[in-house]
């Protein structure tokens, strides 16, 4: 099979660019729907909340310990044969979820697919981040990123809907279709390289070593401070703030818009990052943009009337929008595309200790000073981080022009 690589996007055929947007919405996706079915499953089958927290925490764990390893299979494989691997596995994996009549079972299998989609959602981003020469990579990711936000807004309604016709147990199905569909649509997939067939280095083991190298990038460090604080103003914002809208009195129904609101918004600005660098490094604009979502952090508490509380989705989106596209690109530029799987493998590990961290750090504080000094804390850390970043981006950019 051929392959293709450093070509402009305007020289790569348009079918097999839209085919490398949409498999970006399988792994978060999947996620998504198995975070909405599996917590209802365990409550059908008697568990009791701190069981379910348990197994739902359990999807997470996973990737955060995996992520670097799966990152090194996928430099070895090549990305489109991973993410077919992945979809392929995925699929038995959903279709084993419909057998389940004991919710310490839902345990295991939450386990395991966390592992096998997290490859999946690894190996698209690596594949959207070959593409193209460098200067289209923002634009790339970008419309990559789109298509993964459908995914996590549409994914999880669609569950839902069949959930109400055939049951939770057999709504598991329907991720196997899923996941079965994005396998036949990675097959349309040309691989941007040829997969790594020699003898593993001597060192390189898992990928840890190559992981703990890649740390003393500069471009590397600013990237994995820029995913902190995405996940850390998104978990933050998404478990706390529909929580103290309910107390207050707002209806579930309408918490659901605002929550709503703030993927759409996310969803309508990806795709335009590639004219905003027209103005701006993607660095700068990643910043700017989670700036803002450390604003909504501070402010969410102060906008708790309609139709202000919108305010609090426009800001986070902003910053969930721009953040992700950018953020593939600036490691896509940072890293040479044989070490580009353990990069975004170190982004998710990342990711995940900042999705875990966010909310055992914040809950409490929330608790303690209460919600307008609980946010203003989270926003303000948050606004701490982004000077970091900007600071260690401004002296590799002297670096790189002296």
């Amino acid at each position: 099979m051929g392959t293709v690589s450093n070509q402009r996007a305007s020289e790569l055929p348009r079918r097999q660019l839209w085919v490398a947007y949409v498999v970006g919405a399988f792994g978060l996706g999947l996620a998504h729907q198995a975070n909405f079915l599996t917590p209802l499953r365990a409550h059908e089958l008697g568990a009791s909340l701190q069981v379910i927290g348990l197994i739902v925490g359990a999807g997470s764990l996973v990737p955060a310990v995996t992520s670097v390893p799966l990152g090194r299979v996928i430099d070895r494989l090549g990305p489109r044969r991973s993410f077919i691997v992945s979809a392929a596995a995925s699929t038995v994996v959903a279709l084993l979820f419909v057998t389940v009549t004991n919710y310490w079972t839902l345990l295991v299998l939450q386990l395991v697919l966390g592992g096998v989609r997290t490859m999946g959602w690894l190996a698209s981003q690596t594949y959207i981040t070959s593409l193209g020469s460098a200067d289209d990579r923002a634009m790339l990711s970008g419309r990559f990123s789109f298509f993964t936000n459908v995914g996590t807004m549409v994914g999880p309604l669609m569950a839902g809907l069949v959930a109400q016709v055939v049951g939770f147990r057999l709504a598991f199905a329907w991720l196997a279709f899923y996941a079965l569909v994005f396998a036949i649509i990675g097959t349309m997939l040309v691989e941007t390289r040829a997969a790594d067939r020699s003898p593993q280095r001597k060192g390189e083991g898992a990928g840890f070593r190559v992981a703990v190298k890649l740390l003393g990038v500069r471009g590397m460090q600013v990237a994995l401070l820029l995913t902190f604080v995405r996940l850390w103003n998104e978990f933050i914002w998404s478990s706390f703030f529909p929580v103290h809208l309910v107390d207050i009195g707002f209806e579930p129904g309408v918490v659901g818009t605002v929550v709503f609101m703030k993927g759409l918004v996310a969803t309508l600005l990806a795709p335009t990052v590639g004219y905003w660098i027209r103005f701006m490094s993607p660095q700068s604009l990643a910043a700017l943009g989670l700036g803002f979502g450390a604003l909504g952090l501070v402010v969410s508490p102060h906008v708790t009337a309609l139709p202000w509380v919108y305010t609090a989705s426009l800001l986070v989106g902003i910053g969930a929008g721009f953040s992700l596209p950018l953020l593939l690109a600036i490691i896509g530029d940072a890293v040479s595309s044989e070490q580009r799987g353990i990069a975004l493998g170190l982004r998710m590990m990342v990711n995940q200790m900042a999705g875990g961290a966010a909310p055992v750090v914040v809950g409490p504080l929330i608790a303690a000073l209460g919600v307008v000094l609980g946010f203003g804390s989270a926003g303000l850390f948050a606004g701490g981080l982004l000077i970091v970043a900007r600071m260690l981006h401004a002296s590799d950019r002297h670096v790189r022009t002296a």
